[in-house]
């Protein structure tokens, strides 16, 4: 199943995520060699990232990135979206 997740950082001081973001970065970069973090995306407004995620379910992805650093930290908040694919694309392929 793929997985949007918006991942929002918590409005706190940038010295906080410092001594976490080697980590963290390491962590993602793992987990793009293992296909499990397919894409990802810094967000335009600064404020996160946007990843898309392949997993059994939306709770198997959020289980697994709840182990990133800021995630565990509580510095990361994760919104995440299955999606499947768009109606209009399997209706006309079915025509």
């Amino acid at each position: 199943m793929k997985v949007i997740v918006i991942a929002t950082r918590a409005d706190r001081p940038f010295s906080e995520f410092e001594p976490l973001m080697d980590k963290e970065a390491k962590q993602a970069l793992t987990f793009m060699a293992e296909d499990f973090v397919r894409e990802i995306y810094s967000r335009t407004d600064g404020k996160g990232a946007i990843l898309v995620c392949e997993g059994e379910s939306e709770e198997a992805v959020m289980e697994r990135l709840g182990g990133l650093p800021l995630v565990q930290a509580g510095l990361l908040h994760l919104e995440p979206y299955g999606v499947g694919p768009y109606r209009g694309i399997v209706a006309a392929a079915q025509a």
